[in-house]
């Protein structure tokens, strides 16, 4: 008999979350006046998130003057809707990783339903891509945790930035997300931190048994270094990092001896595109120094170079090492996995700033942790989003009737701001069996 498909409601995703929030730190004092609960406050900044509506909260204090009633309420579970100022100093003093069971609870949850296994790749292995991007910056607010940037003329830059691990597949158009690590100066430190001290950080708070498969990192050539490579292997990783030739001397200098040698592979197989004929040239070798000394770990190195059979011009080329055994039947898959790392920035990290999320708005700075926790809440209503497109019908059939990104959230702003829905469920119910005719049937 097939398995059933994995499906959730939408409430169930809001549950999630909200049964998460009872213990959150509140430092106000018992005598202050606690009118909002601080899981009220998270909510009310998720729900800005989820909606991608920066004016949600203020049409559902309208919608409740006018009807008594408002979607912050149904929707979102949201009692008393606090205001902007309210959220920042409610959510100021929380850290971010109270928040950060979320993103694991949701991870098991796609791996008892099984939908992990549609992003399986090589020997049954997640490849989890990492990358490094900012997600505030100003010339003005700092805080003791910032990096910063001294520029030429006299000015100074102070950012946010964070590591973004997220499950990619050359098989999935989505990809998963987990929670960030933060790159921070470190409490005791005096240095200010960067990505390849916060990847090692995830690499000792993370070990490979946590995601039941084995699992591939996939890295720019950031990572390919002897550091982060034998961090990774010590914790049970495999490892796919682009592996430039500027900044690994040694390892082609022995690839050079290699070649003369006759002990570098190369294959050549043809593709059609749909419109020409590509050549995609692989290159491989093992057992290579990854840098001088004998404690060097040794890796195996690739290359592919496409090109166009017609016109001979080259159209991609790349390099990368890894520690799995390269053959001629799996080169091909090694590249691909290799070349998959691309999405956490196309489907990822671009997604989030350029198609909604605002990744790098500054929605409030704060005194502690504010940055951070709008930060891990933005990154989360991206995964409710990722999950609902991978497992929930209606919310799938909609998104293909809508198209683009831009018109769905247009759509969904434009609704919650005018008309009540007594849950998520039956707001996207609305949106599929009322909504959607009606707007092809006028725009036809």
């Amino acid at each position: 008999m097939a398995q059933k498909a994995a499906t959730i409601e939408i409430p169930e995703l809001m549950q999630c979350l909200r049964s998460s929030l009872h213990n959150l730190p509140d430092e106000r004092k018992p005598g202050n006046n606690t009118k909002y609960e601080v899981e009220d406050a998270v909510m009310a900044a998720f729900s800005v998130f989820f909606t991608q509506s920066p004016s949600f909260l203020d049409h559902q204090r309208l919608m409740r003057s006018k009807k008594g009633k408002d979607n912050a309420e149904s929707l979102f579970s949201i009692p008393k809707i606090p205001s902007d100022n309210q959220i920042r100093n409610l959510l100021d003093p929380v850290p971010a990783t109270t928040i950060f069971m979320v993103f694991q609870k949701v991870y098991q949850w796609l791996n008892e339903k099984g939908v992990l296994k549609k992003f399986l790749y090589l020997d049954k292995e997640i490849l989890i891509a990492l990358d490094g991007t900012e997600y505030f910056s100003s010339k003005k607010i700092n805080c003791p945790q910032c990096n910063y940037r001294n520029h030429r003329n006299g000015t100074t830059t102070y950012f946010h930035g964070c590591v973004t691990p997220v499950i990619v597949s050359p098989n999935q158009k989505q990809v998963i997300n987990f929670e960030p690590e933060f790159i921070k100066k470190q409490d005791g430190h005096e240095k200010q931190d960067c990505e390849n001290a916060a990847v090692k950080r995830w690499l000792n708070k993370n070990h490979k048994n946590k995601y039941g498969y084995p699992v591939t990192l996939l890295g720019d050539d950031l990572y390919s270094h002897q550091p982060i490579c034998e961090l990774a292997l010590k914790q049970g990783y495999n490892f796919i990092f682009v592996c430039l030739e500027t900044s690994h001397k040694t390892l082609y200098e022995w690839l050079e001896f290699l070649e003369r040698s006759g002990e570098v592979t190369t294959i050549e197989k043809k593709q059609w595109d749909g419109r020409k004929n590509l050549i995609y040239r692989y290159r491989y070798a093992d057992k290579l120094p990854l840098r001088d000394g004998d404690s060097s770990v040794e890796v195996n190195w690739c290359e592919v170079t496409v090109i166009n059979e017609k016109t001979q011009k080259t159209i991609y080329q790349n390099n990368w090492i890894t520690n799995h055994k390269i053959t001629e039947n799996n080169i091909e898959k090694i590249v691909k996995a290799g070349r998959s790392r691309w999405k956490i920035e196309n489907e990822g990290n671009n997604v989030l700033k350029n198609h909604g999320y605002n990744l790098e708005h500054n929605f409030g700075h704060g005194q502690n942790h504010l940055c951070e926790f709008l930060l891990s809440l933005n990154l989360l209503a991206f995964l409710f989003h990722t999950v609902l497109d991978l497992v929930n019908y209606t919310y799938q059939k909609i998104r293909e009737l809508l198209v683009t990104r831009t018109c769905f959230f247009n759509d969904i702003r434009t609704l919650l701001k005018f008309l009540w829905f007594k849950d998520l469920s039956d707001f996207f119910s609305f949106i599929l069996r009322e909504y959607v005719p009606f707007k092809k049937g006028n725009s036809s």
